[in-house]
């Protein structure tokens, strides 16, 4: 045992009169009939007011607690163990009153309020509402789980989670098909297998990442930090929109922000380990504290095999290093140690990683700087919430605002050094901290923030996609919510001297504010104007419209993993061009897949990319009448009929017959869906439609060009919705002067219904125009036929 300490042993009341004499006593507790040892710096080498004495290794006070003279502890067998320990289970099993902190790692015996720990109920209350947070991150996160189509990025990771193995890291670490590491392919492709394809399956793996960010946020803030600041920041990264929303996708942006806060966490404790290993001569020349480092190790491989953008919390570490060298120095061998460890095993995806990375060409590192900041800082706050913008900005200016003064205001908070301590130092403990060690606390939090956007600028000089996307940069959230949790605690420590009531209003806002900003974008990332790509719906309404004699060409090519995760048919699917300009051919193709089918169903999504003039849109447009178009959020749909022309009318069609004075005869028609609601908020909002097919015929050349209409009206004849007039339909595109005797003709219909209109059944009718505009009546001498009816509902 160091300093020659000896192990005692009482088997009644003993006075400690005795004890300051001898060179040191080692004192601990396993259980209150246990033995106890405890080390006592002798009078000549005590610690007063902080001050280190030669042979004292924390810089504290001890003080003998006065119920220690008629202590009564059992002989039965000795033992030891360090001093952190050996307070511990003091403090958890012994009967005494213990008032001082112990000399060797500071853990706290007496709660700042003056009560005894061992009937404080602070680290109980502290564990209940660490608790309540994760059981809050996991409620939010499962909360319209499936609200959200799979999109594009999802429907890829289920596409190469359904690869076999060989086929992923042939692919991710080639960088060729996909520009991501393999390891969340990988586990999905391994978790799949057990938990299936569905939904809420394929997401709920990020479901769980982001509740365990909770946990590792409020780990890493009570370290730094104290309790209360702890809670706050992890009650934001249960709720923060964007944290919420990558948590609820099927991509690997949960796991990389879970990987670089667990590989800071155990950055901090190796460092905190190693301090301790040279600080107290009882660790001895092992111990466990070392193995944070390759835990560390681990951490940081995971997360760039997972996102490269994960790495950049290294750079901050290896800068926090530099800047606290005095005190870190016995750090570096371990820290170096592990990253070249690390970049041995990550060199082939690095080498593949450089190779691609300069096909892009290279961006201006200075040009719009300031903007991209701010997106970042809005997408980070209020992400897809669809508030107006002077709230937005309002809360976002809020947010920064917090963020800055976390960083930057001076307090007592706790200092980095004392994060390896289990319980949090008390207030007045912290407040007497040096602004030093306080300043060095909240560096690497500042490191943590700034060097991801600094790395991205410098990167846009090779790559000018370096800021493609804010959820590139996630792994910057869980540190700017920690700082604003800092504010807040910060803001309440200045008016601690003042009255009760202002200190209790002020603490109040400050502790609630955070959150109120949080809540109120939350909602909004779960409405309408939030969706992702709705593939789901679009599908849907495919499934429904859609015949098996149809064709559905999917363009780009590249899109249609999303489209063949949620397709069951009917129809048949095509992808032929994957991206298209002004010397692509497109009449080969497109001709022989309209000679096949009677419709062609188009659905496009990112023609920005791949066709920004819409040329096979266009190429159909001009050729065939337009079936019907809709909008989904990230996808459109168009439907053209090459096969409007037929000798017959379908024998799935309803037989109708309106025959009016002069014009063409309506013979049949077919409404897919006859119970609907007035409102729509996904395809046409907002508005629902009625989709009618009806088809035509004439007797006689016609010598006029005539277009019909279809209304939908009450018993009473009020309009409640009206075709819409479309200029490349069927009696447009192909005037009825060219029709011929013996002809079928088909005519498509999207009648557009008024929003307010009440539940009920309506009547569908069709009437004829004309080429000058004036109505012809039917040959009974009514203005309309009704041949339908449709039921709306709430």
């Amino acid at each position: 045992m160091a300093h020659g300490a000896r192990i005692l042993s009482w088997s009644g009341r003993r006075s400690p009169a005795l004890l300051p004499t001898m060179p040191s006593l080692c004192i601990c507790s396993i259980h209150p009939t246990m033995s106890w040892q405890w080390r006592i710096t002798r009078p000549r080498d005590r610690c007063v007011n902080g001050d280190r004495a030669p042979s004292c290794p924390t810089g504290r006070a001890l003080r003998w607690p006065a119920s220690f003279r008629t202590a009564s502890i059992s002989w039965r067998w000795a033992c030891t163990m360090p001093a952190s320990r050996a307070c511990r289970a003091w403090a958890r099993w012994s009967p005494m009153r213990v008032i001082s902190r112990c000399p060797a790692s500071g853990c706290l015996f007496r709660s700042h309020s003056g009560q005894d720990a061992l009937t404080d109920s602070r680290p109980a209350r502290g564990a209940i509402l660490a608790l309540c947070v994760v059981l809050l991150a996991w409620g939010v996160r499962l909360q319209n789980l499936t609200y959200h189509s799979l999109w594009f990025d999802e429907a890829m990771s289920v596409h190469w989670a359904r690869s076999d193995v060989a086929r992923i890291l042939e692919v991710s670490m080639n960088l060729v098909e996909d520009r991501l590491p393999p390891l969340y392919y990988l586990l999905l492709h391994g978790w799949r297998q057990v938990a299936g394809d569905s939904e809420m399956a394929l997401r709920l793996p990020s479901v769980v990442c982001g509740v365990l960010l909770a946990a590792v946020v409020y780990r890493l803030a009570l370290g730094w930090f104290g309790a209360r600041v702890a809670t706050l920041a992890a009650a934001l990264t249960a709720l923060n929109p964007f944290l919420v929303w990558y948590s609820q996708e099927a991509r690997m942006y949960a796991l990389a922000v879970l990987l670089g806060a667990c590989a800071t966490w155990c950055f901090v404790r190796g460092l905190g380990a190693t301090e301790r290993r040279w600080r107290d001569s009882e660790s001895g020349p092992g111990g466990w504290g070392y193995l944070w480092w390759p835990a560390y190790g681990a951490c940081v491989l995971a997360g760039l095999y997972t996102h490269f953008y994960t790495g950049f919390v290294v750079p901050a570490h290896g800068l926090y290093l530099v800047l606290t060298w005095r005190r870190s120095r016995r750090a570096w061998l371990p820290f170096l140690a592990v990253l070249v460890a690390v970049a041995g095993l990550f060199a082939p995806l690095a080498l593949a990683a450089v190779r691609a990375s300069g096909e892009a060409g290279g961006g201006q590192p200075l040009d719009d700087f300031g903007q991209r900041l701010w997106t970042l800082l809005t997408a980070f706050t209020i992400w897809k919430a669809p508030l107006p913008e002077m709230v937005a900005v309002t809360i976002t200016v809020a947010i920064a605002a917090l963020v800055l003064m976390g960083l930057v205001l001076p307090d007592g908070a706790r200092s980095f050094r004392d994060s390896g301590d289990d319980m949090p130092p008390p207030p007045e403990a912290a407040g007497k901290r040096s602004r030093h060690e306080a300043a060095s606390g909240r560096a690497l939090l500042a490191l943590l923030v700034v060097t991801p956007p600094f790395i991205a600028t410098l990167l846009l000089i090779r790559n000018r996609l370096a800021f493609f996307g804010e959820r590139y940069f996630i792994g910057m959230v869980p540190w700017l919510l920690i700082a604003v949790a800092l504010a807040a605690g910060r803001l309440t420590g200045y008016v601690r001297r003042r009255s009760p009531a202002l200190r209790r209003a002020v603490a109040g806002l400050c502790w609630t504010l955070p959150v109120v900003l949080t809540l109120i974008p939350l909602p909004g990332q779960w409405s309408p104007p939030a969706r992702k790509e709705a593939w789901r719906e679009a599908v849907a309404y495919l499934a429904l419209h859609a015949r098996a004699e149809d064709a559905i060409l999917i363009h780009p090519d590249w899109t249609r993993y999303p489209l063949q995760y949620y397709f069951k048919g009917p129809g048949q699917t095509y992808a032929v061009f994957s991206s298209v300009d002004g010397h692509t051919d497109l009449d080969g193709p497109l001709t022989v897949i309209s000679e096949r089918h009677p419709v062609v169903w188009l659905v496009e999504s990112h023609t920005e990319l791949a066709d920004p003039h819409h040329r096979v849109n266009a190429w159909l447009a001009a050729r065939f009448p337009l079936v019907t178009e809709l909008y989904p959020p990230g996808v459109a749909i168009h439907a053209y009929a090459p096969g409007f022309q037929t000798d017959q009318r379908p024998e799935d069609v309803s037989p109708a017959s309106a025959r009016f004075v002069e014009g063409p005869l309506m013979i049949g028609y077919r409404v897919p869906a006859t119970r609907l609601r007035a409102t729509d908020d996904l395809f046409h909002p907002p508005s629902g439609w009625v989709k009618v097919v009806t088809y035509w015929e004439t007797d006689a050349v016609l010598q006029q060009d005539y277009t019909a209409f279809v209304h939908m009206v009450d018993d009473f004849g009020q309009v409640w919705g009206a075709s819409l007039e479309r200029g490349n339909d069927t009696f447009h595109l192909y005037p009825t002067t060219r029709w011929r005797p013996g002809q079928v003709l088909r005519a498509d219909f999207d009648v557009n219904i008024n929003p307010v209109t009440p539940a009920g059944r309506y009547a569908l009718v069709v009437g004829l125009h004309d080429a000058t505009g004036v109505q012809v009546p039917l040959l009974d001498g009514r203005q309309q036929a009704m041949f339908a009816t449709v039921e709306i509902v709430e």
